[in-house]
C-alpha cells in the first residue's frame, strides 16, 4: 500500500490508498484527537470506503456507480485524494464526457504534480479527443519526472510511430520495453515500428520482437496477425498461413487475416479457401474492427480480389457482380464496364456451347466432390481428402479446382514431387491465373529447386506486374541466373 494524505483545517490525517483495487480497512487515525477531529476522521473513513468501493465497480465495469461513489468521497472529504481526482478522470473518460475528464485531471496533477500515473494516462486521454500537443506535453513531463516510469516511452512511442517518427518511436519503445520487458504491447509495437523501418532490410529483429510479445500475449491476435506479415514478406508463407489462423482462433471477427489469408491462398492458388476468407472478412463490420484497433481493409482491394477470384473459379456469374459492384464503389470506371461486357459475353458463349456439347460429367456433382475433400483436408484426413478429388478428376480430367487441391494433398503428406508435377498441370488448366504460378514457383523452392523457383517467380512478375509481398528475397533467390548470365554474356563476347 502507498500511504497518502487527506488534508483538512484541524490538520493532516494518514489514509491508506490503493491504486488497485484494495481490500484491508485504513490503518488508526489517531490516537489523541478532539471531537471535532473524531467527526472529521470518521467523515474521511467513509470517503475512503466509497473510494474502495469504486474501485470495485470500476473494475467490473460498472462506470455509473463508480461514478456516484466517488462523488460522495468527495462530499465526505475526499478532495484533497489524488488519486480519488484521477479515478473520476478516467470515469469521465470512458463516458466520454471530455470536459469534466480534463478538470478532474487538472485537479490530480494539481494536487499532487509528480502524479507521473495521472499526467501519463491524461497524455492518452488528450491524444484520443485529438489534443495532441498536450498530450505529448504530458508524456514528455512524465519522463522528467520520473525516467524509471516506462508508461509515458510506451505512449510517447506509439505517438510517434503513428506521426512517422520511427527513429524516435523506437527510442522510446525499446526503452519501455527495457525497464518492463514484460510490457506486450510495447514489444509489439516496438516490433512492428522495426517492420516499418526495415520494410527492404532485415526483418529478424522486427520478428523477434513480435515473437516475445507473443510469448507474453498469447491470444493477442494483432501480434499473430503482424508476424503473419513480417513471415510472408520474408516469402515464409507457410508460416504466415500459421500465424494467420492464430490470429483468428484469438478473434474470429479480426477482418484483417481473414484477408491477409484470403490473399496467402490466392497466391497459393487456393482459390476456394481464398474465397472463404474474403467472405469472413466482408462480413465484418468495420466498427467493430475499429474500436478493437485492429488494422482496417482497403474495401475495394477486398472488393477486387473476391472478383478474380471468381472470375478464375469459372463463376462467372458472382464475378460480373463483384465487379459491378466495384463500379458502384468506384462511382465511375470505364476499364470494369468493358471487363463485365467481356465476360457476359463469355456467358453467353459458353450456354451456346453446351447446347450444342453437353458436358459428359455433372458439374455439381465434382463440386460436392471438392467440397467433401476441403472439408476432409481441413479435418486432417489428407487420405480422404486425396480420394475425393481424385474422384473429381475422374469425372473431370480437366478440373483446375481438383488439380489443384490434389496438389496441396501431396504437399502436406511430403510428396512434394507429385505436389510439383500437379501445379504445373493446372497452371495449363488455368492460363492467366498468376496464383497458379506463384504457387509452382513456391513448392519448386520447398523443393530445393531455387533456379527453377527464380525462374517461375519471373514469369509471375511478367503476368502480375508485381509481386503480392516483398520482392527482396526473391531477388536474392534470382541472383545466381543472373549471375550465369552475365557469364554467358561474357563468354560470347570474348568468344571463351
Amino acid at each position: 500500500m502507498l500511504l497518502r494524505q487527506f488534508r483538512n483545517k484541524q490538520g493532516i490525517f494518514t489514509i491508506a490508498l490503493c491504486l488497485a483495487m484494495a481490500s484491508l480497512p485504513p490503518a488508526a487515525w489517531s490516537q489523541d484527537s478532539s471531537p471535532e477531529e473524531d467527526a472529521e476522521n470518521d467523515h474521511l473513513q467513509q470517503a475512503y470506503a466509497y473510494y474502495v468501493e469504486a474501485q470495485r465497480l470500476e473494475n467490473a465495469g460498472d462506470v455509473n456507480g463508480a461514478l456516484n461513489l466517488c462523488q460522495k468521497a468527495l462530499e465526505n472529504g475526499g478532495g484533497r485524494a489524488k488519486e480519488l481526482h484521477h479515478m473520476l478522470a478516467k470515469l469521465y473518460a470512458r463516458t466520454g464526457n471530455k470536459e469534466m475528464a480534463t478538470a478532474a485531471f487538472n485537479q490530480a496533477i494539481d494536487t499532487d504534480s509528480n502524479y507521473v500515473e495521472a499526467r501519463n494516462n491524461f497524455g492518452a486521454f488528450l491524444n484520443r479527443v485529438g489534443d495532441k500537443r498536450d498530450a505529448e506535453t504530458q508524456w514528455r513531463q512524465c519522463i522528467q519526472i520520473d525516467p524509471k516510469f516506462p508508461f509515458p516511452y510506451y505512449n510517447l512511442g506509439k505517438f510517434l510511430k503513428d506521426k512517422g517518427d520511427l527513429e524516435g518511436a523506437i527510442s522510446n519503445l525499446e526503452t519501455a520495453t527495457r525497464l518492463k520487458p514484460d510490457l506486450a504491447e510495447a514489444q509489439e509495437m516496438l516490433g512492428m515500428a522495426i517492420f516499418e523501418r526495415a520494410s527492404q532490410g532485415d526483418l529478424a529483429l522486427a520478428a523477434e520482437k513480435l515473437e516475445l510479445a507473443a510469448s507474453l500475449v498469447p491470444k493477442n491476435p494483432r501480434i499473430h496477425y503482424h508476424l503473419g506479415q513480417i513471415y510472408a514478406t520474408k516469402s515464409g508463407l507457410d508460416a504466415a498461413e500459421t500465424e494467420f489462423r492464430k490470429s483468428l482462433m484469438c478473434d474470429p471477427r479480426m477482418a484483417a487475416s481473414h484477408f491477409e489469408l484470403g490473399k496467402l491462398r490466392y497466391y497459393r492458388g487456393d482459390l476456394d479457401r481464398a474465397l472463404s476468407e474474403l467472405k469472413e472478412a466482408q462480413k465484418i463490420n468495420p466498427t467493430y474492427t475499429t474500436t478493437q484497433g485492429y488494422p482496417p481493409i482497403d474495401p475495394l482491394k477486398l472488393k477486387t480480389l473476391e472478383a478474380q477470384t471468381y472470375e478464375y473459379m469459372g463463376d462467372l456469374v458472382h464475378a460480373i457482380e463483384a465487379w459491378q459492384q466495384l463500379v458502384t464503389m468506384r462511382r465511375s470506371d470505364a476499364l470494369y464496364a468493358v471487363h463485365i461486357k467481356d465476360l457476359d459475353r463469355q456467358i453467353k458463349k459458353e450456354i451456346a456451347g453446351r447446347k450444342k456439347k453437353p458436358l459428359p460429367y455433372d458439374p455439381d456433382e465434382v463440386d460436392a466432390f471438392i467440397s467433401k475433400g476441403i472439408s476432409a483436408y481441413e479435418d486432417g484426413d489428407l487420405d480422404a481428402a486425396k480420394a475425393s478429388f481424385e474422384r473429381g478428376l475422374e469425372l473431370n480430367p480437366l478440373s483446375f479446382r481438383c488439380t489443384q487441391n490434389l496438389c496441396y494433398v501431396q504437399e502436406a503428406q511430403g510428396d512434394l514431387n507429385s505436389a510439383i508435377a500437379n501445379a504445373q498441370k493446372a497452371i495449363e488448366l488455368n492460363k492467366g491465373y498468376d496464383g497458379a504460378i506463384y504457387n509452382l514457383a513456391y513448392l519448386l523452392e520447398k523443393g530445393n529447386l531455387p533456379d527453377d523457383a527464380a525462374r517461375m517467380y519471373e514469369s509471375f512478375r511478367v503476368l502480375a506486374n508485381a509481386y503480392p509481398y516483398d520482392s527482396q528475397h526473391i531477388t536474392e533467390l534470382q541472383q545466381n541466373i543472373i549471375r550465369q548470365q552475365k557469364k554467358d554474356q561474357y563468354i560470347r563476347k570474348r568468344g571463351y
